[in-house]
């Protein structure tokens, strides 16, 4: 979102007229500068522009807040972005009108003042409620983002960070507190770039506003062109970063150059322009959702009606045109505080909800309610008395002075929250935990909390040693139960496990030898993702990954989105014992079952993608082809069935044996997180298995398994126990987030499924 005070069309009390030793002396060519830009109308104040900032807030608002249905209500960032080049370009033009040059100390002065006080106190209290609220693993997080936001890079870091705006963040149980200043960061860098562009153009007076000019058309032409192409090969990139952003600055900025031109139209023909914008704005704050490529092209819906809008306020005295809403004195005044309002209300919104859970309309209605009464203190306070201060405002030094030591203090904030982030540990070691489907004599199976295999009919050590406590070898229980040691079929394996899985769940301590430890459990994925083996959104080819033993006659294919590739290091073990070559198929997002996709990229790119999957499998002809994807994907169980049916249709040809399986059980929160909270009441992260299962969604996996003649596998039982599901077993933490498994979880799962893949006798 934008820093929406800035450019406010208020006059500062700093005005660019005087350096430090006196006034300004103007440059040699200034009078050509002047005649350049005569007659370009440079006004103190537009009421309609303060108006236009509140409806881009409100539409923020309501989007972010999740009320009546504004799935677009984004676009008020881009409103944002054409006002503000508009301003800042008309500020500077004053500038230059007035003295021939622009003073970029002057510049940058007012831009700290007016930018980083508020910036910074809301940067500082939402550091220090985040430390409150937050679970202490997010603490991490939210320091670097805090960091980065000091350093005016927020929007690189989230660039980098999230998959995608809207389902990274937006989607997310706990997205970030600072995930706003990510538009205030593309405007920062903006300010840093233009005025010592304009600058530059000044060099040739006599053609200074025809050189302005073609550089804006130029540069926003270029802009648009690589917001096209990024969006469809990078969209998080497109969103996030300006190059692609810089189009909507510009579309402002050539406004403000227009002057005159602008007024050529009849005030009446402005005024139906002013309306057909706001439609244009309303229409992509309804209609746009994340099935749109955005920004791309659709980006010019809500610039050229922000254009629009701007040139109708060009005639105030039209009774035709929008501004007689926009000057709504409750408009003006949301306006004034539009910075602040969007500065306080998404931290609010986030810090709010992870304290409470989901809000309802009510608590959400609340807590905007709350950021605007921020927002109103936050103006009289802070803002408006360093904004206003005569005592800074000249020489620029100290405004300059001012930010440094804001940004300055902002970062040490950062540094010190970094450094007494506490131990993410709650007390003594656990046992190891192995479950093995035979035993040495290869005829028994066997639980063991140690790591060794009890073999010819002996007995393994007890699964789950309480915290701290070492391991009883030959007590002859796996999980505090005695254990069938005279089978070695799934059933038995399956047995075993429920066993250690009921006992787990009295784990009461996090392990100071957790396997991942939390600190890295996010980070705990398959080397499938080094290697570049798991298909990004944008990408609609298939990349070739082949493990196990390559080259081998045998083939293995492992098919699905990013829930097989947690299966990766027990289904390549099993390649491996069974001499087979195992090719890899997976793509994040992507859903098995040939469904409705609701993301503009992946809608576009899954089904080329899945399309090359299946000519890959056709030729390899494999052994075993098995089938797995996420439950969450939002579509009815009946669609799902009828799609993975479609899917398992076009595989089963050409492969000897077809195996689906179902989805693992997910956690009840953010596993790792719940578990930061509650270093020594692991329990309370247990999650029940009636909310942890998609029990509709398994029925239909095994539905459209049986229309085909395919095999159907369940691992609700690998994971949950009859009431419910534990997050540790031993000492590996089963989740790296809500519904991934971690490594070790799929290497002590590996049994289970080799069991189920190739059955005793088989």
């Amino acid at each position: 979102m934008s820093r929406m005070g800035v450019g406010t069309t208020r006059p500062d009390p700093s005005p660019p007229t005087r350096s430090p030793g006196g006034p300004r002396r103007p440059p040699r060519h200034a009078h050509r500068i002047r005649g350049a830009l005569h007659g370009v109308v440079i006004d103190d104040f537009r009421a309609d522009v303060e108006g236009l900032r509140a409806v881009a807030v409100v539409l923020v608002l309501l989007f972010h807040a999740n009320l009546l249905s504004f799935t677009g209500g984004f676009v008020g960032v881009d409103v944002f972005f054409v006002v503000s080049g508009f301003l800042i370009t008309r500020l500077l033009l004053k500038e230059m009108a007035t003295h021939g040059t622009i003073s970029l100390p002057a510049f940058w002065s007012r831009r700290a003042r007016r930018l980083l006080p508020a910036a910074t106190l809301t940067l500082v209290v939402t550091l220090v409620f985040s430390w409150w609220i937050l679970p202490p693993l997010r603490h991490q997080a939210v320091i670097l983002d805090g960091l980065a936001v000091s350093a005016f890079v927020a929007n690189f870091r989230f660039a980098h960070t999230l998959g995608d705006y809207f389902g990274a963040q937006l989607g997310a149980l706990t997205p970030s507190p600072l995930l706003h200043y990510w538009s205030l960061a593309v405007e920062e860098q903006f300010y840093l770039v233009w005025p010592a562009t304009m600058l530059l153009v000044s060099s040739r007076p006599r053609q200074f506003r025809r050189l302005l000019t073609t550089v804006i058309v130029a540069a926003a032409l270029a802009s648009l062109l690589v917001s096209i192409w990024l969006t469809d090969r990078n969209p998080t990139a497109a969103f996030y970063l300006l190059p692609a952003r810089i189009v909507e600055l510009l579309a402002g900025a050539a406004l403000a150059v227009a002057g005159p031109a602008v007024t050529r139209w009849s005030a009446r023909r402005r005024g139906y322009a002013g309306w057909v914008g706001l439609f244009a704005i309303a229409v992509a704050a309804i209609f746009y959702d994340q099935s749109v490529a955005f920004p791309g092209i659709a980006v010019l819906l809500p610039v050229l009606g922000t254009v629009a809008v701007i040139v109708a306020g060009t005639a105030p005295a039209s009774p035709d045109g929008p501004q007689r809403i926009l000057e709504l004195p409750w408009l003006q005044w949301i306006g004034k505080h539009s910075y602040a309002i969007y500065l306080w209300h998404w931290p609010v919104l986030v810090l709010a909800e992870a304290q409470r859970g989901p809000l309802s309309v009510a608590e959400r209605l609340v807590a905007l309610a709350v950021a605007v009464a921020l927002s109103a203190v936050s103006v009289q306070v802070v803002e408006n008395p360093v904004r206003f201060s005569t005592r800074l405002a000249r020489p620029p030094r100290r405004g300059l002075a001012l930010g440094a030591g804001l940004i300055a203090g902002s970062l040490l904030v950062g540094a010190w929250m970094w450094a007494i982030w506490p131990d993410l540990a709650g007390g003594g070691q656990a046992t190891h935990v192995t479950l093995d489907a035979e035993g040495a004599d290869g005829n028994t199976p066997d639980a063991s909390a140690d790591g060794s295999l009890a073999g010819g009919g002996g007995t393994a050590p007890d699964a789950t040693t309480p915290v701290g406590q070492a391991a009883t070898p030959g007590r002859g229980t796996a999980g505090g139960a005695q254990v069938d040691t005279s089978r070695r079929d799934l059933a038995g394996l399956t047995a075993s496990m429920q066993q250690i899985l009921t006992t787990a769940l009295g784990t009461t301590e996090v392990p100071s030898n957790l396997r991942p430890p939390l600190r890295k459990a996010f980070d705990d994925k398959s080397r499938l993702y080094p290697d570049n083996c798991v298909n990004v959104g944008v990408e609609a080819h298939v990349r070739d990954c082949r493990y196990g033993v390559r080259g081998a006659p045998k083939k293995f294919v492992l098919y699905g989105d990013s829930h097989a590739a947690q299966w990766f290091s027990a289904v390549e073990a099993i390649a491996t014992e069974q001499h087979a070559e195992l090719i890899v198929l997976t793509k994040g997002g992507c859903p098995t079952a040939d469904v409705r996709i609701k993301t503009a990229t992946l809608g576009r790119t899954c089904p080329a993608w899945r399309t090359e999957a299946m000519s890959v499998i056709a030729r390899a002809k494999p052994a075993l082809v098995l089938v797995t994807a996420s439950s969450h994907y939002d579509n009815p169980d009946a669609e799902w069935r009828s799609g993975l049916q479609a899917t398992l249709q076009r595989i089963a040809p050409n492969t000897k044996d077809l195996v689906v399986l179902s989805d693992s059980p997910g956690g009840a929160d953010v596993p790792a997180d719940c578990l930061s909270r509650h270093l020594t009441s692991v329990t309370a992260c247990n999650n029940r298995r009636q909310r942890a299962t998609a029990p509709g969604r398994v029925a239909a996996d095994a539905a459209a398994a049986a229309a085909v003649g395919a095999r159907h596998i369940d691992p609700t039982d690998w994971l949950c126990a009859p009431t419910a599901c534990p997050v540790i077993v031993g000492d590996v933490l089963l989740y790296r987030d809500v519904d991934h498994l971690t490594v070790e979880a799929a290497d002590l799962l590996m049994p289970l499924l080799r069991a189920a893949l190739f059955p005793a006798g088989s």
